[in-house]
């Protein structure tokens, strides 16, 4: 007798490696996720610090060249570092989301639509552009205000 076309059948049960894995897994997520959200709030008290320098009265052309040089520099490591948690964090939960589904678990690291269709809500953006690329845009003007504060400096 052949099974019907129509049966489908049960996921695999988890191991307890997996499930270790999967915890695992999960715990670098997050962690890669509060790193990622820590990045440029770290990078504004710097910022702050660097450009009240670089724009400060009492600030000598070289000190406003080298605050404002600074500026740049903690900006684009500020962005990549930003960029490169997110990288990481996406992977992971992409991996995540591929465990639960070849177990038939929950879909906990689903994309926000589908988590919010299985919680039986509609997903409304309050904006159409993404918080982590909002953020990097902001990271980068804060670089080209350190950028100008250098060439008002050597100009």
């Amino acid at each position: 007798m052949t099974p019907s076309p129509d049966r489908q059948d049960p996921p695999p049960a988890a191991s307890p490696t997996t499930i270790t894995q999967y915890q695992i897994l999960a715990t670098r997520r997050q962690a890669f996720d509060t790193l990622m959200w820590q990045v440029p709030a770290l990078s504004l008290t710097a910022q702050s610090f660097l450009l009240s320098l670089a724009y400060g009265s009492q600030s000598t052309s070289f000190a406003a060249a080298v605050a404002g040089l600074l500026s740049v520099a903690v900006s684009a490591m500020s962005i990549q570092l930003l960029l490169r948690q997110r990288q990481n964090e996406v992977t992971d939960s992409l991996l995540l989301h591929r465990i639960e589904q070849e177990h038939g678990w929950q879909e906990i690291f689903a994309t926000g639509e589908v988590r919010a269709r299985n919680a039986g809500r509609s997903r409304r953006r309050v904006i159409q552009i993404r918080s982590y690329r909002i953020w990097t845009g902001g990271l980068a003007l804060f670089g080209i205000a350190g950028f100008v504060a250098f060439l008002r400096a050597v100009l």
